[in-house]
Order: C-alpha cells, then sequence, then structure tokens
C-alpha cells in the first residue's frame, strides 16, 4: 500500500513539473511573439483604414444666447431672464417640444475696468444665458429660417451658431465604420502578401471616429440684430441642408505567419 502510494506522488511530481514545463514553454514562445522590435511589434503588420459616409440631416441646431450689464447680480440675471422668456414665448408659436428646448449655461460675473491707475475698478454685473433648440420637424430647414427671422427681432439677443445635424449618428458611424475596417483588412493582406506572410489574427483595434459637423450657417451679434430683423421680417429664410459627412480612422494590428 505504500508503495502504490510512493508511486502516484512520483507520477504526480513529474506530471506537475511536465504541466509547468509546458506553460513556460508557452509563455516565452508567447513573449516572444508579442516582442516589441526597433520597428513596432515582431511578427505583425499595422495599418490604418479609413472609411466615410455621407448622409442628409435630419434636424437643425438653433443657439442662442443673451448678455445683460447691470448694477446687481440680481438685476442682470432678472433682465436675461426676461430676454429668454420672450425667446421661449416666441418658439411657443412652433409647438417646439420642451424636451428640444435646452439651457445650455447660466453666468453672472462682475464686469472691471482694468484701465484705473490705482488697480481694478468695479463697473457694473453681466448676466448670460445660453439656449439650444433642436428642430426636427420634415421641414426643419424652412422652419428653422423662420425661427431666426423672429428671434432677430428681440433686441439683445445673439444667434451664437445654426447647424445642421442627426438625430442618430450610430447607424452612420457604423457603415463607415465598417467601410474602415475592410480597408485596413485590404491594405494588411496586400503587404502580407508581398512580403510572403500569411495574415494572421487580429490583435489590437484603436478607432479614431469623428464626426464632421458643418461651421455655422447663420451668425448674427446682438448690437445688429435690428439691420438683421430689417432684412428678414418679411422674408422666408429657407436654410438647405445639404450632406453631412462622418469619418472613421481605425488602426488595426495583424499577426502575420
Amino acid at each position: 500500500m505504500q508503495k502504490q502510494i510512493s508511486n502516484w506522488i512520483f507520477i504526480l511530481g513529474w506530471a506537475l513539473i511536465l504541466a509547468l514545463g509546458l506553460f513556460f514553454i508557452g509563455y516565452f514562445m508567447f513573449k516572444s511573439n508579442m516582442a516589441q522590435s526597433p520597428y513596432g511589434m515582431a511578427n505583425s503588420i499595422t495599418v490604418n483604414g479609413e472609411g466615410k459616409a455621407s448622409v442628409k440631416p435630419d434636424m437643425l441646431v438653433v443657439n442662442l444666447s443673451v448678455s445683460e450689464l447691470a448694477a446687481t447680480t440680481e438685476l442682470a440675471q432678472t433682465q436675461a431672464d426676461e430676454k429668454m422668456n420672450k425667446i421661449k414665448e416666441l418658439l411657443s408659436g412652433y409647438a417646439i417640444p420642451e424636451s428640444n428646448i435646452k439651457t445650455t449655461s447660466v453666468n453672472v460675473y462682475p464686469e472691471y475696468d482694468w484701465s484705473d491707475a490705482s488697480g481694478r475698478k468695479l463697473l457694473w454685473y453681466r448676466a448670460q444665458n445660453s439656449l439650444s433648440i433642436n428642430v426636427t420637424w420634415e421641414n426643419f430647414g424652412d422652419i428653422g429660417g423662420k425661427i431666426v427671422a423672429d428671434v432677430a427681432t428681440i433686441w439683445g439677443v445673439n444667434v451664437d451658431g445654426t447647424y445642421f445635424d442627426l438625430k442618430d449618428k450610430n447607424a452612420t458611424l457604423s457603415g463607415a465604420r465598417q467601410k474602415a475596417l475592410d480597408d485596413a483588412k485590404a491594405k494588411a493582406e496586400q503587404l502580407a502578401t508581398a512580403s510572403g506572410r500569411r495574415l494572421g489574427k487580429v490583435l489590437n483595434i484603436t478607432d479614431n471616429s469623428y464626426y464632421n459637423i458643418p461651421g455655422p450657417i447663420y451668425y448674427a451679434k446682438a448690437e445688429g440684430m435690428w439691420a438683421v430683423a430689417a432684412d428678414t421680417a418679411t422674408t422666408n429664410t429657407s436654410l438647405s441642408p445639404g450632406e453631412t459627412e462622418v469619418t472613421v480612422n481605425v488602426n488595426v494590428v495583424y499577426r502575420i505567419k
């Protein structure tokens, strides 16, 4: 009985040694394959792929702001709120859902005169409020143009930027991303074939997606609002969305055999 136990211990010992030996062999082979050469990861190809997709925007974003100067912070904020309420009252005529109207910033701060020889001198207090409006109807270009023209009739309101956008960017990004991956694979296969190697599995992917938002298409400062209002109050401003481009760049590392 004791002899059998000794035999089992002997067998288990050798089995453990063999298992450890295989583990270390596999580990060092893996490290060798993943080792860095002076030119990057050994036994690998790194390629860049690009995919683009153009799509027609389905919404218009209008960014508005007001800036009021007063002797106290309370008065400045009250004046800014009054302007914002006028904007919201105007927007109510277009039946824009509240979920599509968002306050993006509220700031109140002192303004100083730094030209005084004795140091800074407090002037008044400034309140700034910003509002973002998403116009999502089918004829959003026409309605957005009318909103911009109507807002121009309110003295002291800035139209800070109006641009076309997508309600759901994921579908467009997904299509562009697949094109980028296909582009990367085609390049990797070409390089592997040219070097007499075979393309292996993917080791790493880096996604560098970006969505190209067109620049502002309408901009007006409060100081010039009356002139803008005079030009637009009797006309219907129609804004054409055109197409928006989505670009995806991927860096892919392939193993080569």
